[in-house]
């Protein structure tokens, strides 16, 4: 088998049929402007392809794919199931342009893709194959049936009284654990008063049951401000506080999660691969690693940093959000990772059917909160053609 073509797709839901997309202006004013999404597919000489996602701009993929030096020339002619030896040609020809960023979430997603072609000619789902041992006698042997996400409501709606209703929604989709973010007249936006009305509503929709995790995106500004705030809402029992702090504050990440005993997360904001979620487990001390699905580096990149987290005592709650090529990714991780309780699953408004119907079968919680782990060979998914057809555009 023979690698033949790397094909990128760009695909772009703007929610109200106009020509938009995500962009920096739209999230200030806090405006859902649209869905943008890039996918990649790599096809072999036997008909047999395979499907990763990435979380960057198209034409920036495309780039990193196409170029003369780029992973298409790499790979063109090599047998995709010889899958770590690939990543690592990859990693080694791109060192001097990537490492890190763009160019590694590009590999991954053409990683993620090898992976769902190796298990496919294997006959094997893609955790079979990628399973690695974490060294303790209190890891199983055996992958489990079902994987559990919390649902991240996103956006949390203008007000609180859209909070509870967004929030009802996904318990009523079967979430056992949501997370609410950020937003313009909600949390982290407006005051310490408002922080804790948001979470107190939060908490009070959710019972007791379930988890709530919270997202600041980075809002707050210093140590002090994070932990006066957390400090007010612990009382809601959050089960994490994603990214409080700028992504380049480790330093500050370190005080932080040494001063609270909530854990705090961090991993999704640009970080990309094994190296860099060293140094938020060593240097940053924080207590969950969010490595993205659609940003890491692989499949195998995330086990890898699953598995450093496992030995620091840290968990490793991957990060996908709206990408559900991504998701499918994340189930193949917790499925072997111990460090792995939960995985990211979305709940997005407005509503997006390049979200909820553009793998087959359809990716959706069952009746008890849960995602069935696919014993299907790879991925266990592939692309709604239909889907894909009618929201493709050009790379942009």
């Amino acid at each position: 088998m023979k690698i033949t073509d790397i094909e990128v797709i760009a695909l772009r839901d703007t929610g109200d049929g106009t020509v938009a997309s995500w962009n920096i202006g739209a999230f200030d004013a806090g405006v859902a402007a649209g869905y943008d999404f890039t996918l990649v597919r790599v096809h072999t000489d036997e008909g047999t392809s395979g499907i990763g996602q990435c979380e960057a701009p198209s034409l920036v993929i495309q780039a990193v794919v196409d170029n003369s030096m780029g992973l298409k020339a790499l790979l063109l002619g090599e047998d995709p199931r010889e899958v770590q030896r690939l990543w690592q040609k990859m990693y080694n020809a791109t060192g001097l342009y990537g490492r890190r960023g763009v160019v590694i979430g590009a590999m991954g997603a053409v990683e993620t893709a090898l992976w769902d072609i190796a298990g496919k000619a294997a006959g094997l789902p893609v955790h079979r194959l990628a399973w690695r041992s974490f060294t303790t006698t209190a890891t199983p042997a055996e992958a489990p049936a079902s994987v559990t996400p919390y649902v991240t409501v996103y956006p949390p709606g203008d007000d609180i009284s859209q909070l509870r209703e967004r929030v009802q929604m996904a318990i009523d989709a079967g979430a056992r654990a949501v997370k609410i973010e950020e937003w313009p007249g909600q949390f982290a936006n407006v005051d310490l008063k408002t922080d804790i009305a948001v979470i107190e509503a939060a908490r009070d929709v959710l019972g007791d049951e379930r988890e709530l995790m919270i997202d600041v995106q980075n809002r707050w500004s210093d140590v002090g401000q994070a932990l006066q705030t957390i400090n007010a809402i612990e009382q809601f029992r959050p089960y994490f506080i994603e990214a409080p702090l700028p992504a380049d504050n480790i330093e500050g990440y370190a005080r932080l999660a040494d001063a609270t005993d909530v854990r705090i997360a961090v991993g999704d904001w640009g970080f990309a691969g094994r190296h860099e979620f060293a140094d938020l487990l060593r240097r940053g001390r924080v207590d969950v690693v969010q490595p993205s699905s659609v940003r890491a580096g692989g499949i195998h990149e995330m086990l890898n940093i699953a598995e450093d987290a496992y030995r620091y005592g840290a968990l490793c709650i991957p990060h996908a959000w709206c990408h559900v090529g991504g998701v499918a990714a994340e189930i193949q991780v917790a499925a072997i990772s111990p460090a792995t309780p939960f995985i990211e699953f979305p709940l997005a408004f407005p509503h997006s059917d390049a979200i909820t119907d553009l793998l087959v079968p359809r990716l959706e919680l069952r009746s008890d909160g849960t995602l069935e782990v696919p014993d299907r060979p790879g991925l266990g998914f592939e692309l709604n053609e239909e889907v894909v057809s009618r929201f493709r555009v050009e790379p942009y």
